[in-house]
Protein backbone atom coordinates (compact mmCIF):
# COMPACT_ATOMS: atom_id res chain seq x y z
CA UNK A 1 0.00 0.00 0.00
CA UNK A 2 3.12 2.43 1.01
CA UNK A 3 4.74 1.75 -2.66
CA UNK A 4 1.01 2.24 -4.37
CA UNK A 5 0.87 5.54 -2.76
CA UNK A 6 4.53 6.77 -3.13
CA UNK A 7 3.95 5.73 -7.03
CA UNK A 8 0.43 7.81 -6.90
CA UNK A 9 3.01 11.03 -5.52
CA UNK A 10 5.77 9.98 -7.83
CA UNK A 11 2.86 10.37 -10.60
CA UNK A 12 1.84 13.39 -9.99
CA UNK A 13 5.29 14.84 -9.63
CA UNK A 14 6.05 13.87 -12.90
CA UNK A 15 3.20 15.22 -14.19
CA UNK A 16 3.93 18.85 -12.67
CA UNK A 17 7.59 18.74 -13.68
CA UNK A 18 8.22 16.42 -16.43
CA UNK A 19 12.00 17.46 -17.43
CA UNK A 20 12.94 16.04 -14.01
CA UNK A 21 13.33 12.10 -13.49
CA UNK A 22 10.66 9.81 -14.48
CA UNK A 23 9.65 7.32 -12.63
CA UNK A 24 7.56 4.53 -13.83
CA UNK A 25 7.97 1.94 -11.68
CA UNK A 26 6.55 1.53 -8.02
CA UNK A 27 9.42 2.28 -5.20
CA UNK A 28 9.25 2.00 -1.23
CA UNK A 29 8.45 4.58 0.47
CA UNK A 30 11.54 5.67 2.37
CA UNK A 31 12.69 6.78 -0.98
CA UNK A 32 13.24 10.61 -1.34
CA UNK A 33 10.20 12.58 -3.48
CA UNK A 34 11.86 14.30 -6.51
CA UNK A 35 10.75 17.66 -5.16
CA UNK A 36 13.35 20.46 -6.56
CA UNK A 37 15.38 22.64 -4.21
CA UNK A 38 13.74 25.44 -6.20
CA UNK A 39 10.11 24.87 -5.80
CA UNK A 40 10.79 24.66 -1.87
CA UNK A 41 12.64 27.58 -1.91
CA UNK A 42 12.48 30.00 -4.68
CA UNK A 43 14.21 32.65 -5.42
CA UNK A 44 10.91 34.72 -5.28
CA UNK A 45 10.05 33.89 -1.68
CA UNK A 46 13.88 34.33 -0.37
CA UNK A 47 13.02 38.05 -1.57
CA UNK A 48 9.98 37.97 -0.07
CA UNK A 49 7.75 36.15 2.42
CA UNK A 50 4.47 38.26 1.31
CA UNK A 51 1.80 36.02 -1.11
CA UNK A 52 2.94 35.18 -4.40
CA UNK A 53 -0.49 34.63 -6.80
CA UNK A 54 -0.79 32.83 -9.98
CA UNK A 55 -2.96 34.80 -12.56
CA UNK A 56 -4.00 32.66 -15.11
CA UNK A 57 -5.83 34.55 -18.06
CA UNK A 58 -7.50 32.60 -20.49
CA UNK A 59 -8.06 35.01 -23.07
CA UNK A 60 -4.61 34.17 -25.01
CA UNK A 61 -1.80 36.21 -22.59
CA UNK A 62 0.54 34.18 -20.97
CA UNK A 63 -0.17 33.80 -17.10
CA UNK A 64 2.76 34.83 -15.51
CA UNK A 65 4.09 34.27 -11.52
CA UNK A 66 3.98 37.71 -9.84
CA UNK A 67 4.10 39.69 -6.49
CA UNK A 68 2.24 42.07 -4.85
CA UNK A 69 4.65 44.20 -6.12
CA UNK A 70 3.65 43.68 -9.70
CA UNK A 71 7.24 42.29 -10.99
CA UNK A 72 7.63 39.43 -12.27
CA UNK A 73 10.01 36.75 -11.06
CA UNK A 74 13.31 36.06 -12.45
CA UNK A 75 12.45 33.45 -15.20
CA UNK A 76 13.60 30.84 -17.35
CA UNK A 77 11.63 30.20 -19.99
CA UNK A 78 9.58 27.34 -20.61
CA UNK A 79 7.39 26.27 -23.60
CA UNK A 80 4.84 23.14 -23.85
CA UNK A 81 2.40 22.09 -26.36
CA UNK A 82 -0.45 20.40 -26.57
CA UNK A 83 -0.96 18.29 -29.99
CA UNK A 84 -2.69 20.97 -33.06
CA UNK A 85 -5.98 19.58 -32.79
CA UNK A 86 -8.90 18.22 -35.68
CA UNK A 87 -11.20 19.90 -36.58
CA UNK A 88 -13.42 17.72 -37.98
CA UNK A 89 -16.01 17.57 -35.52
CA UNK A 90 -16.37 19.20 -31.90
CA UNK A 91 -13.68 18.87 -29.22
CA UNK A 92 -14.16 15.75 -27.11
CA UNK A 93 -12.71 15.00 -23.52
CA UNK A 94 -9.68 13.06 -25.23
CA UNK A 95 -9.00 16.52 -26.49
CA UNK A 96 -9.76 18.31 -23.32
CA UNK A 97 -7.98 15.46 -20.81
CA UNK A 98 -4.66 17.03 -22.75
CA UNK A 99 -4.90 20.18 -22.23
CA UNK A 100 -6.45 19.91 -18.34
CA UNK A 101 -2.79 18.24 -17.68
CA UNK A 102 -1.18 20.88 -20.05
CA UNK A 103 -2.34 23.27 -17.83
CA UNK A 104 -1.62 21.84 -14.72
CA UNK A 105 1.90 21.21 -15.75
CA UNK A 106 1.83 25.34 -16.87
CA UNK A 107 0.47 26.17 -13.29
CA UNK A 108 3.12 24.57 -11.90
CA UNK A 109 5.99 26.23 -13.60
CA UNK A 110 5.06 29.36 -13.26
CA UNK A 111 5.35 28.50 -9.31
CA UNK A 112 8.93 27.69 -10.12
CA UNK A 113 9.10 31.35 -11.05
CA UNK A 114 9.17 30.38 -14.83
CA UNK A 115 7.74 32.32 -17.95
CA UNK A 116 5.70 30.05 -19.33
CA UNK A 117 4.05 29.78 -22.72
CA UNK A 118 1.25 27.39 -23.44
CA UNK A 119 0.67 26.50 -26.83
CA UNK A 120 -2.29 24.76 -28.05
CA UNK A 121 -4.81 25.12 -31.20
CA UNK A 122 -6.40 23.37 -34.46
CA UNK A 123 -5.20 21.44 -37.10
CA UNK A 124 -7.49 22.80 -40.16
CA UNK A 125 -6.05 21.22 -43.10
CA UNK A 126 -6.72 17.97 -44.95
CA UNK A 127 -9.24 15.16 -46.60
CA UNK A 128 -11.06 14.25 -43.54
CA UNK A 129 -11.49 17.99 -42.46
CA UNK A 130 -13.24 18.90 -46.12
CA UNK A 131 -15.41 15.45 -45.72
CA UNK A 132 -16.70 16.77 -42.26
CA UNK A 133 -17.32 20.06 -44.14
CA UNK A 134 -19.45 18.68 -47.07
CA UNK A 135 -21.02 16.84 -44.87
CA UNK A 136 -22.62 19.60 -42.43
CA UNK A 137 -23.38 21.49 -45.77
CA UNK A 138 -20.44 24.07 -44.79
CA UNK A 139 -17.07 25.12 -46.91
CA UNK A 140 -14.17 24.02 -45.43
CA UNK A 141 -13.19 27.89 -44.08
CA UNK A 142 -16.71 28.33 -42.56
CA UNK A 143 -16.29 25.11 -40.84
CA UNK A 144 -13.12 25.36 -39.42
CA UNK A 145 -13.99 28.32 -38.14
CA UNK A 146 -16.92 27.09 -36.43
CA UNK A 147 -14.93 24.21 -34.60
CA UNK A 148 -11.52 26.21 -33.69
CA UNK A 149 -14.20 28.36 -32.24
CA UNK A 150 -15.87 25.65 -30.20
CA UNK A 151 -11.93 24.55 -29.05
CA UNK A 152 -11.35 28.17 -27.54
CA UNK A 153 -14.68 28.37 -25.64
CA UNK A 154 -14.39 24.67 -24.05
CA UNK A 155 -10.60 26.07 -23.06
CA UNK A 156 -12.23 29.28 -21.22
CA UNK A 157 -14.78 27.07 -20.00
CA UNK A 158 -12.18 24.64 -18.18
CA UNK A 159 -10.28 27.60 -16.87
CA UNK A 160 -7.02 26.40 -19.36
CA UNK A 161 -4.29 29.51 -19.68
CA UNK A 162 -2.87 28.99 -23.47
CA UNK A 163 0.33 32.04 -24.32
CA UNK A 164 -0.58 31.08 -28.08
CA UNK A 165 -3.42 29.07 -30.16
CA UNK A 166 -1.97 28.14 -33.45
CA UNK A 167 -4.29 28.32 -36.40
CA UNK A 168 -3.01 26.07 -39.47
CA UNK A 169 -4.76 28.07 -41.75
CA UNK A 170 -3.21 31.34 -40.23
CA UNK A 171 -1.15 33.22 -43.54
CA UNK A 172 1.66 33.20 -41.41
CA UNK A 173 1.70 29.44 -40.75
CA UNK A 174 1.41 29.17 -44.31
CA UNK A 175 4.33 30.93 -44.97
CA UNK A 176 6.37 29.54 -42.14
CA UNK A 177 5.38 25.90 -43.61
CA UNK A 178 6.40 26.76 -47.02
CA UNK A 179 10.28 28.18 -45.58
CA UNK A 180 10.58 25.08 -43.68
CA UNK A 181 9.45 22.71 -46.73
CA UNK A 182 11.96 24.59 -48.99
CA UNK A 183 15.07 23.53 -46.56
CA UNK A 184 14.55 20.41 -46.10
CA UNK A 185 14.27 20.13 -50.18
CA UNK A 186 17.54 21.94 -50.44
CA UNK A 187 19.18 19.40 -48.14
CA UNK A 188 18.14 16.73 -50.70
CA UNK A 189 15.42 14.86 -48.46
CA UNK A 190 12.64 15.56 -50.46
CA UNK A 191 11.95 13.82 -53.82
CA UNK A 192 9.28 12.97 -56.26
CA UNK A 193 7.56 9.08 -56.52
CA UNK A 194 4.90 7.04 -56.91
CA UNK A 195 3.04 4.71 -54.16
CA UNK A 196 0.64 2.78 -53.99
CA UNK A 197 -0.80 1.16 -50.57
CA UNK A 198 -3.48 1.44 -47.69
CA UNK A 199 -4.60 4.72 -46.50
CA UNK A 200 -6.62 4.78 -43.46
CA UNK A 201 -8.44 8.94 -44.14
CA UNK A 202 -8.62 9.29 -40.18
CA UNK A 203 -5.30 8.57 -39.41
CA UNK A 204 -4.38 10.64 -42.74
CA UNK A 205 -1.80 8.56 -43.20
CA UNK A 206 -0.42 4.76 -45.18
CA UNK A 207 -0.67 1.87 -43.03
CA UNK A 208 1.67 -0.93 -43.40
CA UNK A 209 -0.11 -4.06 -43.43
CA UNK A 210 1.30 -5.84 -41.08
CA UNK A 211 -0.46 -3.31 -38.66
CA UNK A 212 -3.72 -3.35 -39.69
CA UNK A 213 -6.84 -5.82 -38.13
CA UNK A 214 -8.86 -8.29 -39.90
CA UNK A 215 -10.82 -7.12 -43.01
CA UNK A 216 -7.47 -4.25 -43.48
CA UNK A 217 -9.27 -2.50 -40.71
CA UNK A 218 -7.73 0.12 -38.87
CA UNK A 219 -6.23 -0.45 -35.24
CA UNK A 220 -7.31 2.59 -34.19
CA UNK A 221 -10.26 3.74 -36.40
CA UNK A 222 -11.94 0.36 -36.40
CA UNK A 223 -12.47 1.33 -40.04
CA UNK A 224 -11.53 -0.57 -43.35
CA UNK A 225 -8.40 1.56 -45.05
CA UNK A 226 -8.63 1.81 -49.09
CA UNK A 227 -6.24 1.10 -51.41
CA UNK A 228 -4.70 4.00 -52.96
CA UNK A 229 -2.18 4.65 -55.73
CA UNK A 230 -0.82 8.45 -56.17
CA UNK A 231 2.19 10.68 -57.17
CA UNK A 232 3.75 12.26 -54.12
CA UNK A 233 6.94 13.96 -53.08
CA UNK A 234 8.38 11.77 -50.31
CA UNK A 235 10.56 12.46 -47.15
CA UNK A 236 13.83 10.42 -46.58
CA UNK A 237 12.92 9.34 -43.48
CA UNK A 238 15.40 6.51 -43.58
CA UNK A 239 18.41 8.62 -44.04
CA UNK A 240 17.77 9.44 -40.60
CA UNK A 241 17.29 6.34 -38.58
CA UNK A 242 21.16 6.16 -37.59
CA UNK A 243 20.78 9.87 -36.14
CA UNK A 244 17.37 8.87 -34.58
CA UNK A 245 19.16 6.10 -32.89
CA UNK A 246 21.53 7.83 -31.37
CA UNK A 247 19.78 10.51 -30.41
CA UNK A 248 17.62 8.09 -28.33
CA UNK A 249 20.34 6.40 -26.69
CA UNK A 250 22.14 9.00 -25.67
CA UNK A 251 19.14 11.14 -24.37
CA UNK A 252 16.56 8.42 -22.57
CA UNK A 253 14.62 11.30 -20.87
CA UNK A 254 13.27 12.25 -25.42
CA UNK A 255 10.22 10.03 -25.20
CA UNK A 256 8.70 9.59 -21.78
CA UNK A 257 7.56 7.26 -20.35
CA UNK A 258 10.11 5.05 -20.51
CA UNK A 259 7.47 2.45 -22.21
CA UNK A 260 6.94 4.62 -24.73
CA UNK A 261 10.80 4.99 -25.60
CA UNK A 262 10.58 1.23 -25.59
CA UNK A 263 7.98 1.61 -28.96
CA UNK A 264 9.78 4.46 -29.92
CA UNK A 265 13.08 2.22 -30.36
CA UNK A 266 11.13 -0.83 -31.81
CA UNK A 267 9.71 1.21 -34.47
CA UNK A 268 13.33 2.74 -35.78
CA UNK A 269 15.10 -0.56 -35.36
CA UNK A 270 12.62 -2.25 -37.07
CA UNK A 271 14.01 -0.24 -40.24
CA UNK A 272 12.53 3.42 -41.56
CA UNK A 273 11.12 3.63 -44.59
CA UNK A 274 10.37 6.83 -46.29
CA UNK A 275 7.16 8.63 -46.03
CA UNK A 276 4.99 10.73 -48.41
CA UNK A 277 4.93 14.48 -47.31
CA UNK A 278 2.15 15.69 -49.94
CA UNK A 279 -0.76 14.86 -51.35
CA UNK A 280 -2.28 14.56 -54.97
CA UNK A 281 -6.24 13.90 -54.13
CA UNK A 282 -6.56 16.41 -51.78
CA UNK A 283 -7.63 20.07 -52.16
CA UNK A 284 -8.05 21.67 -49.14
CA UNK A 285 -4.26 22.29 -47.64
CA UNK A 286 -1.25 23.62 -48.50
CA UNK A 287 -0.08 23.65 -51.85
CA UNK A 288 3.41 22.17 -52.41
CA UNK A 289 5.54 25.80 -53.09
CA UNK A 290 7.16 23.65 -56.19
CA UNK A 291 4.18 21.79 -57.49
CA UNK A 292 0.97 23.29 -57.32
CA UNK A 293 -1.02 20.08 -58.39
CA UNK A 294 -0.37 18.77 -54.52
CA UNK A 295 -1.18 19.88 -51.71
CA UNK A 296 1.45 19.37 -48.54
CA UNK A 297 0.48 16.57 -45.94
CA UNK A 298 -1.13 17.65 -42.96
CA UNK A 299 1.51 16.73 -40.39
CA UNK A 300 4.44 17.84 -42.53
CA UNK A 301 2.29 21.16 -42.65
CA UNK A 302 1.04 20.79 -38.87
CA UNK A 303 4.45 20.21 -36.78
CA UNK A 304 5.63 23.59 -38.10
CA UNK A 305 2.88 25.25 -35.57
CA UNK A 306 4.77 24.37 -32.41
CA UNK A 307 7.11 26.54 -32.83
CA UNK A 308 4.94 29.61 -33.93
CA UNK A 309 4.36 30.30 -29.99
CA UNK A 310 4.89 34.43 -30.87
CA UNK A 311 3.13 34.95 -33.97
CA UNK A 312 6.19 35.09 -36.20
CA UNK A 313 6.17 35.68 -40.31
CA UNK A 314 9.13 33.67 -40.99
CA UNK A 315 10.99 30.44 -39.85
CA UNK A 316 13.40 31.84 -38.54
CA UNK A 317 12.19 34.16 -36.11
CA UNK A 318 9.74 31.31 -34.60
CA UNK A 319 12.87 28.89 -33.91
CA UNK A 320 14.81 32.30 -32.80
CA UNK A 321 12.30 32.34 -29.95
CA UNK A 322 10.97 29.99 -27.27
CA UNK A 323 12.31 26.96 -29.51
CA UNK A 324 13.24 24.08 -28.80
CA UNK A 325 10.16 23.46 -27.02
CA UNK A 326 10.53 22.11 -23.23
CA UNK A 327 7.92 19.36 -23.63
CA UNK A 328 5.34 17.92 -26.31
CA UNK A 329 2.46 16.38 -24.30
CA UNK A 330 0.37 14.19 -26.99
CA UNK A 331 -1.63 10.92 -26.98
CA UNK A 332 0.17 7.90 -27.46
CA UNK A 333 -2.43 7.44 -30.78
CA UNK A 334 0.40 9.95 -32.48
CA UNK A 335 3.53 9.22 -30.69
CA UNK A 336 5.02 7.83 -33.86
CA UNK A 337 4.49 11.26 -35.47
CA UNK A 338 6.23 12.88 -32.58
CA UNK A 339 9.08 10.93 -31.46
CA UNK A 340 10.48 9.35 -34.70
CA UNK A 341 8.84 11.69 -38.24
CA UNK A 342 9.20 14.93 -36.03
CA UNK A 343 12.38 15.30 -35.10
CA UNK A 344 14.01 13.86 -38.52
CA UNK A 345 12.30 16.78 -40.33
CA UNK A 346 14.05 19.12 -37.47
CA UNK A 347 17.18 17.58 -38.15
CA UNK A 348 16.66 18.01 -42.49
CA UNK A 349 16.22 21.64 -41.44
CA UNK A 350 18.73 21.65 -39.24
CA UNK A 351 16.79 22.79 -36.37
CA UNK A 352 16.96 21.46 -32.65
CA UNK A 353 14.51 18.92 -31.26
CA UNK A 354 11.95 19.38 -28.45
CA UNK A 355 13.40 18.40 -24.79
CA UNK A 356 10.75 15.82 -23.99
CA UNK A 357 8.08 13.95 -25.86
CA UNK A 358 5.65 12.68 -23.53
CA UNK A 359 3.04 10.40 -24.84
CA UNK A 360 0.06 9.75 -22.57
CA UNK A 361 -2.61 6.93 -22.29
CA UNK A 362 -6.46 6.96 -23.52
CA UNK A 363 -9.43 7.92 -21.97
CA UNK A 364 -11.59 5.20 -22.57
CA UNK A 365 -15.37 4.58 -22.17
CA UNK A 366 -16.90 1.43 -21.39
CA UNK A 367 -13.34 0.17 -22.04
CA UNK A 368 -12.77 1.79 -25.61
CA UNK A 369 -10.85 4.74 -26.73
CA UNK A 370 -12.56 7.77 -27.17
CA UNK A 371 -12.72 8.84 -30.12
CA UNK A 372 -14.60 12.00 -33.14
CA UNK A 373 -14.14 8.91 -35.63
CA UNK A 374 -15.38 6.22 -33.16
CA UNK A 375 -18.55 7.95 -32.35
CA UNK A 376 -18.31 7.05 -28.87
CA UNK A 377 -17.14 10.32 -26.83
CA UNK A 378 -17.54 11.86 -23.84
CA UNK A 379 -18.69 15.53 -24.29
CA UNK A 380 -16.41 17.66 -21.42
CA UNK A 381 -19.32 20.87 -22.61
CA UNK A 382 -21.83 18.93 -20.80
CA UNK A 383 -19.95 17.61 -17.70
CA UNK A 384 -18.19 21.33 -16.74
CA UNK A 385 -22.10 22.51 -17.04
CA UNK A 386 -23.36 19.91 -15.02
CA UNK A 387 -20.51 19.45 -12.51
CA UNK A 388 -18.46 22.48 -12.91
CA UNK A 389 -14.40 22.99 -14.38
CA UNK A 390 -13.05 22.12 -10.92
CA UNK A 391 -14.79 19.08 -10.02
CA UNK A 392 -13.63 17.96 -14.17
CA UNK A 393 -10.18 18.81 -13.80
CA UNK A 394 -10.01 17.15 -10.53
CA UNK A 395 -11.41 13.96 -11.66
CA UNK A 396 -9.09 13.30 -14.65
CA UNK A 397 -5.90 14.44 -12.83
CA UNK A 398 -6.35 12.62 -10.05
CA UNK A 399 -8.08 9.16 -11.21
CA UNK A 400 -6.08 8.74 -14.65
CA UNK A 401 -2.24 7.71 -13.59
CA UNK A 402 -0.37 9.65 -16.25
CA UNK A 403 0.95 8.22 -18.96
CA UNK A 404 -1.44 5.08 -18.68
CA UNK A 405 -5.09 4.48 -19.93
CA UNK A 406 -8.02 5.76 -17.46
CA UNK A 407 -12.01 4.69 -18.22
CA UNK A 408 -14.35 6.89 -17.28
CA UNK A 409 -17.49 6.25 -14.95
CA UNK A 410 -20.00 8.76 -14.22
CA UNK A 411 -20.76 7.44 -10.74
CA UNK A 412 -16.55 7.06 -10.22
CA UNK A 413 -16.77 10.71 -10.92
CA UNK A 414 -19.30 11.64 -8.50
CA UNK A 415 -18.25 9.31 -5.92
CA UNK A 416 -14.56 10.92 -5.87
CA UNK A 417 -16.08 14.30 -6.13
CA UNK A 418 -18.20 14.21 -3.26
CA UNK A 419 -15.86 12.18 -1.60
CA UNK A 420 -12.44 14.25 -2.09
CA UNK A 421 -14.07 17.88 -3.40
CA UNK A 422 -16.94 18.29 -1.31
CA UNK A 423 -16.76 16.02 1.84
CA UNK A 424 -12.78 16.23 2.70
CA UNK A 425 -11.40 19.47 1.15
CA UNK A 426 -14.87 20.98 1.28
CA UNK A 427 -15.12 20.24 5.36
CA UNK A 428 -11.43 21.54 5.83
CA UNK A 429 -12.46 24.83 4.12
CA UNK A 430 -15.72 25.48 6.39
CA UNK A 431 -13.79 24.47 9.09
CA UNK A 432 -11.27 27.18 8.85
CA UNK A 433 -13.36 30.05 7.66
CA UNK A 434 -15.49 29.13 10.48
CA UNK A 435 -12.07 29.27 12.94
CA UNK A 436 -10.90 32.68 11.50
CA UNK A 437 -14.70 33.91 11.88
CA UNK A 438 -15.00 32.98 15.20
CA UNK A 439 -11.28 34.03 16.21
CA UNK A 440 -12.09 37.47 15.55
Amino acid sequence: MAARLNHSIQNTLSLLNPLCSVTTKATHSRNRLPFRRSFVLSSAYSKSRRALFCSCATSGGTADLQSDGGEAAAREAFVLTTPLYYVNAAPHMGSAYTTIAADAIARFQRLLGKKVILVTGTDEHGEKIATAAAACGESPNEHCDIVSQQYKSLWKDLDISYGKFIRTTDPKHEAIVKEFYARVLANGDIYHADYEGLYCVNCEEYKDEKELLENKCCPVHLKPCIQRKEENYFFALSKYQKKLEETLSSNPNFVQPSYRLNEVQSWIKSGLKDFSISRASVEWGIPVPNDKRQTIYVWFDALLGYAEENGQTSLQEAVSSGWPAALHLIGKDILRFHAVYWPAMLMSAGLDLPKMVFGHGFLTKDGMKMGKSLGNTLEPNELVQKFGSDAVRYFFLREVEFGNDGDYSEDRFINIVNAHLANTIGNLNCKYCHRICTTR
